[in-house]
């Protein structure tokens, strides 16, 4: 499959920055001949369908597009690749207030908050472009903020939240999806009904209680001994989300350098709302399109993680959804990076044993704190 999105041309509001959204601005002169620029890039290219907008900017510029053309591509109007609704910032230049907060998910302030914007796309991406269109070449017109949805879900490196405010395209710029394997295009949507009943057997983190239960000669009071760490610990918080793909393997962070093996995790901010920022980081990492009454919560656990000169305490709230799949990588960070991070899927059987191999390993160690992150439970 390949999918070519293309941004729509120039406007008068384009140039003078301007936020646009719904209101309805043509092309300009100038936009217009950089279309037709764009349009001679496409004009031997082989496209099955076409799926616009219904802004008059968008039209246009598909009308440009079918205009070089000598087999027209067929046109489906789709409104959930309509521009989001910027409410009392659309008309004011770009420049005199802080755009980033306009794509801060935790500040929808006056505008259509970022997933009531978000789920049509990604309703129309997983449910129907990706099912219906999976062997075809489809275009795309629409615009900025439809391309920032387009580019966190599709791309193989995919958008972090920090980054959905920075990433934007140029008017009639051409972005191309394309698959390089059969899976690449794979998506999570709620039509398996098979509920995961092992759920309570499969994993939990090893909180400090259970690590002195494996290192009998380890003091858990060392940890938080005061004149080995700082008095103030360093708090943090954590979302770890346990999910099965439809080729029933389980997706797990492994660490070359380090022999750590640990469930798919993302730091949280504490003071918004936890099952929204869960919801968050599956549409990351999966496109997920259910609700998070679809999500088990299988509980909440603490571990102190010594180090010189303060300890850390993580807080990690455990999730658990039946069928999802991967959509992108996620990106590691430095310190992930340095350790040999990769993210890597397999059957529960071989998960139990890799489980298996860890803790024996740590049995091995004397004195030494030891920290494998998730075991079958006892």
């Amino acid at each position: 499959m390949e999918i070519i999105f293309v941004r729509h041309g120039k406007t008068s509001w384009n140039k003078e920055k301007k936020m646009q959204g719904n209101v309805d601005i043509p092309l300009s002169e100038e936009g217009i001949i950089h279309a037709e620029k764009m349009a001679d890039k496409l004009e031997n290219k082989k496209i099955d369908i076409a799926f616009c907008s219904p802004l008059v900017r968008a039209k246009q510029t598909l009308e440009i597009i079918n205009n070089t053309r000598e087999e027209k591509i067929p046109v489906l109007y789709e409104e959930a690749l309509i521009e989001r609704n910027y409410a009392l910032f659309e008309g004011r230049n770009k420049n005199t207030f802080n755009y980033d907060i306009v794509w801060d998910y935790s500040n929808p302030l006056n505008v259509e908050s970022f997933f009531e914007f978000a789920w049509p796309i990604i309703n129309f991406i997983f449910k129907k472009l990706l099912r219906a269109y999976k062997d075809k070449t489809v275009l795309i017109v629409s615009h900025g903020g439809v391309a920032k949805i387009f580019e966190m879900l599709l791309s193989k490196n995919s958008l972090y939240p920090e980054e959905v405010a920075t990433y934007l395209p140029d008017n009639s710029e051409i972005i191309t999806y394309k698959n390089k394997f059969e899976n690449d295009f794979l998506y999570n949507v709620n039509d398996n009904e098979k509920v995961f009943n092992e759920k309570d057997l499969l994993f939990q983190i090893i909180t400090p209680n259970i690590v002195s239960q494996y290192f009998s000669s380890l003091n858990i009071e060392d940890l938080i001994d005061s004149n080995k760490i700082s008095k103030i610990p360093k708090v943090r918080y954590r979302a770890s989300i346990i999910f099965a793909r439809e080729d029933e393997k389980y997706a797990i962070e492994t660490y070359k350098n380090t022999n750590e093996i640990k469930l798919p995790a993302r730091s949280i901010e504490p003071s918004r709302n936890i099952l929204h920022q869960v919801r968050e980081i599956f549409l990351q990492m999966t496109g997920y399109l259910g609700n998070v009454s679809d999500f088990y919560h299988i509980g909440e656990t603490v571990e102190i993680r010594p180090s010189d000169p303060i300890a850390e305490i993580v807080f990690t709230e455990v999730y658990f959804l039946s069928k999802a799949t991967l959509v992108a990588e996620p990106l590691p960070e430095a310190k992930d990076e340095a350790e040999g991070f990769k993210i890597e899927y397999h059957s529960l059987e071989n998960i139990l044993n890799l489980m298996k191999k860890s803790l024996q390993e740590a049995k091995s160690l004397k004195n030494e704190f030891y920290r494998p992150l998730i075991t079958k439970n006892q």
